[in-house]
């Protein structure tokens, strides 16, 4: 994933919240595409950007990679 933050559109802000997929078109068209709707918390300004945000995977504590 790209290493630099990214900023809200409308006022360059870099705290951006990840938010719930709203109506059809982002559902199920953006979805495919892998469009994910962000909002600046400071605007209000809802966008769409093609990252997910931080993603965490549960790792076993022994390593082994088996559940």
């Amino acid at each position: 994933m790209n290493k630099t933050k990214r900023r809200c559109p409308n006022c360059a802000n870099v705290e951006m919240t990840r938010i719930q997929r709203r109506g059809f078109l982002q559902e199920r068209v953006y979805s495919r595409l892998g469009l994910y709707p962000w909002e600046c918390p400071f605007c209000r300004e809802v966008f769409l950007v093609k990252s997910r945000g931080r993603s965490y995977r549960r790792v076993n504590p022994d390593g082994d990679g088996q559940k």
